[in-house]
């Protein structure tokens, strides 16, 4: 029988979250195949997409594969929109070859440009035949808060040692001093007094576009303890940021420094080391750097490079030329939550 491309209803979600357990090997209790989880990713409300950001193709009644979509409106530097999107939590039932590739192709039809953060190890591999071109790199910067924390807290491995050791060698550079012009103010939920950072004005470079709804959604996110925050220098408003804690770490899923100096970029990524340090039980921070300032001004806070992944985009109609590189960050996608 003929497969069926439709969006995912609430009632699919048990039956989604058996396809994910399955096809990704998880524990029936791991976080990843959580409803809740899933309901928020696809189901509740996000500016620029309107319905389920969840497809799934169905054979004989059953779902034999699935893509979640992440939807990006790229802002260019002369003030353009791209619309944009990456595909999330993909996966197929090995029982059906092919269908997983067919539903991927349909789903990039949804928007003119697509792309591709790192992956899995198989979509690295299918991507550059459908179209996708590497872009740039995606470099993950971490930063030791608390090691010893962490190497009490985390089950223990051949690996914790050699972590306690560098994490005891190379924390956070503590700059409270020097970061007092910037300041940061925690906030319950954003609202409108936040457009003019939005709208980036300052900005040089490609980024994606935010709404005060995009960012009380990611607020919203279950799986994390969440904390949304102001920045001010020398008391205008000069940003924000989003931090998520999951056990022992803490993510920058979000932020936007309005100001093309690194100077200002340097103290407020200290600033926001700051931030993460109220929490007691943080013991490390992770953030995505797609942009030379902001990697130069986590170096500058005693951040380290912990990886490297490509970019990869799929633009057949050029809509995005010399665009490259664009700001992106945890938020764009699911590496975060």
């Amino acid at each position: 029988m003929t497969a069926t491309l439709r969006a995912t209803a609430q009632s699919d979600i048990p039956a989604l979250t058996k396809l994910l357990a399955r096809v990704y090997k998880f524990d029936p209790s791991d976080f990843h195949s959580n409803p809740r989880l899933l309901e928020w990713k696809y189901l509740c409300r996000r500016t620029g997409w309107d319905g389920s950001r969840s497809y799934v193709l169905e054979r004989d009644g059953e779902i034999v594969a699935h893509g979640g979509v992440c939807p990006v409106t790229f802002r260019l530097p002369k003030g353009g929109t791209v619309s944009s999107l990456t595909i999330m939590d993909w996966a197929a039932d090995p029982s059906s070859p092919g269908a997983g590739l067919m539903l991927y192709r349909k789903l990039m039809e949804m928007a003119p440009t697509s792309f591709v953060i790192g992956g899995a190890p198989v979509t690295r591999q299918i991507i550059p035949r459908i179209g996708f071109r590497r872009a740039g790199d995606a470099l993950t910067y971490a930063g030791w808060l608390r090691p010893w924390r962490e190497f009490r807290t985390r089950p223990r491995n051949g690996r914790s040692v050699l972590r306690l050791l560098h994490g005891l060698a190379h924390p956070v550079h503590i700059r409270r001093g020097l970061s007092e012009p910037w300041e940061f103010v925690s906030v319950s939920e954003f609202d409108d007094s936040l457009q003019p950072i939005l709208n980036g004005a300052r900005r040089t470079w490609t980024f994606c576009q935010r709404t005060v709804a995009d960012l009380n959604y990611l607020l919203q996110c279950p799986h994390l303890k969440m904390r949304g925050f102001l920045l001010r220098r020398q008391g205008l408003p000069g940003g924000y940021f989003v931090l998520g804690k999951s056990d022992w770490e803490t993510r920058l899923l979000d932020w936007v420094v309005d100001s093309d100096d690194m100077s200002d970029w340097k103290l407020a990524c200290a600033a926001v080391t700051n931030a993460a340090l109220l929490d007691p039980e943080a013991c490390r921070i992770r953030v995505l750097s797609t942009l030379p300032i902001l990697s130069q001004a986590l170096a500058w806070n005693g951040y380290w490079c912990q990886y490297k992944e490509p970019i990869a985009l799929h633009d057949p109609g050029d809509a995005l030329g010399r665009a490259f590189p664009v700001s992106f960050q945890l938020f764009d996608g699911d590496s975060g939550y």
